[in-house]
């Protein structure tokens, strides 16, 4: 009770924002462990019991996590900007991506209706952005409609990887959540006593055991195939959803409730965070070739121990200023060329005078 208490007493002041480094600090963290994620991906690591261990941590609420804290930073001002400037960064980075792969000899397997790799990201932060008016209208109502889209979503058997669908609804409740609570939660994850901020991390990281232990399918956390891929029943798929959703919660709390919030190199990282996730692709493709044969010479303990120094390098390397405004100014730059022929139907609309509930 005294849970939803504080996030009621929260919801609705009207005190001047201020940023909050924790959120920079948890987006640090979390870019971090994409960086990693992607690169021990390379090697094969879910067929070894020494690396499966951290990729069971990671893809078990990162990108849960990531989306949970874009909603907090959501906001439904100057949307048509907002929407289109992951759709460039979106058809940008594909062709560059399709090419850079077949130049380090690797087969990009494009697909036109199925976004590559991590670029679904791109696509469906735009899809939800384009959800935030309706949020911000009907809270209660979508809230709800996500929740059972999430959990549902996989019974439909024509929405897969193409256009990102599948990921796009599975991952919805938390960017839903973290819109209309996120800042709320984030003050309430920092506020708790050390007992209780022990009693979640136990609660998170047992889920996470059990995930590991019980060798769970780690497609089920990419979110990107529905029920019919897994074979199982529609009880069976909805519920081991909501277990997996929940330990997504769990460990975005634990990760809020420990990540600190003072202004540090992790929290510049956390503001370079876009740039580090369009630009590291490059990267790891690059490195591909080395890493998946790195299984025959190497052992587990000492892949691991590589792929963590190059994801602290690559992330650290990324995060500098430079290539974060390039990225910035050059989606800004297309965005309004694109928009620009639309400028006077737009400045017209926005002089429209609104009618009043009474007219």
């Amino acid at each position: 009770m005294r849970t939803f208490r504080f996030l009621r007493r929260t919801r609705y002041r009207g005190e001047v924002p201020t940023r909050d480094h924790r959120l920079d600090r948890a987006k640090g963290i979390l870019i971090f462990t994409v960086v990693l994620g992607h690169l021990l991906a390379r090697t094969s690591p879910w067929d070894d019991d020494v690396l499966s261990a951290p990729m069971y941590l990671i893809y078990s609420f990162h990108m849960p996590a990531f989306v949970f804290l874009a909603g907090i930073t959501a906001k439904s001002t100057r949307l048509p900007e907002r929407v289109l400037t992951f759709l460039v960064l979106l058809f940008t980075v594909l062709p560059l991506l399709w090419g850079w792969m077949w130049i380090v000899g690797l087969d990009p397997d494009y697909s036109f209706l199925t976004p590559f790799w991590y670029s679904w990201f791109l696509l469906s932060m735009a899809c939800w952005i384009i959800t935030v008016p309706f949020i911000e209208r009907f809270p209660r109502t979508i809230l709800v409609t996500s929740v059972v889209v999430g959990l549902f979503g996989g019974i439909l058997p024509i929405l897969d990887t193409e256009l990102s669908a599948s990921r796009s609804m599975i991952f919805w409740p938390f960017f839903v959540i973290g819109k209309l609570y996120g800042k709320q939660i984030l003050d309430w994850a920092g506020s708790l006593r050390i007992w209780q901020k022990l009693f979640f991390t136990a609660a998170a990281l047992g889920t996470i055991g059990y995930f590991y232990l019980d060798s769970v399918d780690h497609y089920w956390f990419y979110g990107s195939l529905n029920f019919a891929h897994f074979d199982v029943s529609v009880p069976e798929g909805v519920g081991l959803r909501l277990i997996i959703n929940i330990g997504s919660l769990l460990m975005t709390l634990m990760l809020l409730m420990w990540v600190g919030d003072k202004d540090t190199l992790i929290a510049k990282i956390g503001r370079h965070s876009l740039a580090i996730y369009v630009i590291h692709g490059f990267v790891v493709r690059g490195l591909q070739p080395l890493l998946s044969d790195s299984p025959d010479v190497l052992g587990a303990p000492l892949i691991f121990l590589i792929c963590l120094a190059l994801a602290l390098l690559t992330t650290y390397v990324l995060s500098w200023a430079p290539f974060e405004k390039a990225l910035r100014w050059y989606s800004s730059t297309v965005t309004r060329l694109l928009l620009a022929p639309f400028g006077p139907l737009r400045s017209k609309l926005g002089r429209h005078p609104q009618r009043s509930p009474s007219q």
